[in-house]
């Protein structure tokens, strides 16, 4: 019997010994009695600091027409090229118009037939006041042709204007979509036509960042075409419906900006954006680096007096790429560590 409780007994022991070393290495991990520093030190300060959405877009004109003809004829003669600037209402292409002329040299001919019976039967009338007057059919027979002269002589004049094409505004040719010679059809795009004065970035902001999006947010973007350089925009438009994209939903965003003087950005350029979506001031902020998630919680190794290491809790706010704001668990001017 002695026996068999001293056995026990020592096993017994064994398992509190064990218990006390698994406790002891977890209070090593957790409140980090280690002399070592693992990593760089760092003094915790007070800073600004701002959340972003990262994203990419394009350049794009404020204003760009898909210039189209209101009638369908065969495409006569082309006046502008790709890349010439065109001052509003200077005429761009031209459709033959050589039926639509001989229709308004009908109407027109027609219509002083019919104001000469007019003006006949006005003058008889006047100069020979006994005369059994014009039935009054004649006379409504007669203003009705005229009338319907001065009709056909307008629309064959605007069926001509109709196959000139025209500037709208002060703007730029960027394509042009038809060859002469081609037979053109009623509403067929020939040409593509825009202002390069002012022009604008459309951005894809994916449904996860939408939510921080809004406008009136500051936005900076740098376009490949310029390296080193980085332009200041600002949200004006957030779609209402998303677009679907490779499998992604994205809302179409548009950015607003001055377009310097001394550099040629085009139309299609490529933009890596970055928008502003919340900021604060004076809050203590620690390189994302230091902290380390364990469980549901978010710790950093914090560098004691003593020269010992811990590891203390810490909740957070806002965050950026490299930087986190600590809003407790930590104070001005503690010391923590950054791993390597």
């Amino acid at each position: 019997m002695v026996r068999f409780l001293r056995r026990y007994w020592g096993s017994f022991t064994i398992v509190i010994v064990v218990a006390i070393v698994v406790a002891a290495i977890g209070l090593l991990v957790l409140n980090g009695s280690s002399q070592a520093t693992n990593g760089t030190l760092y003094t915790v300060r007070r800073g600004n600091i701002s959340a972003v959405v990262r994203t990419t877009g394009k350049v794009e004109p404020v204003r760009q027409t898909r210039l189209t003809f209101r009638t369908s004829e065969t495409l006569r003669r082309i006046l502008v090229k790709p890349g010439d600037f065109v001052p509003a209402g200077t005429l761009i292409m031209e459709l033959d118009t050589t039926q639509l002329e001989k229709q308004l040299a009908q109407a027109q001919t027609q219509r002083e037939i019919a104001q000469f019976n007019l003006s006949a039967q006005a003058e008889r009338a006047q100069n020979n006041p006994n005369a059994t007057p014009a039935p009054i059919s004649e006379l409504y027979s007669n203003a009705a042709q005229s009338q319907l002269a001065d009709a056909q002589v307008a629309s064959a004049r605007a069926a001509i204007d109709n196959a000139r094409l025209y500037a709208p505004y002060d703007g730029t040719i960027l394509s042009i979509d038809a060859a002469e010679g081609d037979n053109i059809n009623f509403g067929q795009p020939v040409a593509t036509f825009a202002d390069l004065g002012k022009l604008q970035v459309r951005a894809d902001v994916d449904e996860i960042d939408v939510a921080n999006v809004a406008t009136g947010q500051q936005a900076q973007f740098t376009l490949d075409a310029f390296p080193g350089k980085s332009f200041d925009g600002r949200v004006t438009l957030i779609a209402p419906s998303p677009t679907q994209r490779q499998g992604s939903t994205i809302y179409q965003s548009v950015i607003s900006f001055n377009k310097p003087d001394n550099l040629y950005i085009r139309p299609g350029m490529a933009a890596n954006i970055t928008i502003t979506s919340l900021s604060r001031s004076n809050v203590l902020l620690v390189p994302n680096r230091a902290l380390e998630t364990i469980g549901l919680r978010r710790y950093v190794t914090i560098q004691n007096p003593d020269g010992t290491q811990g590891k203390v809790p810490v909740e957070t706010g806002l965050n950026n790429p490299d930087q986190t704001e600590i809003i407790s668990g930590l104070k001005e001017g503690d010391r923590i560590v950054i791993p390597r």
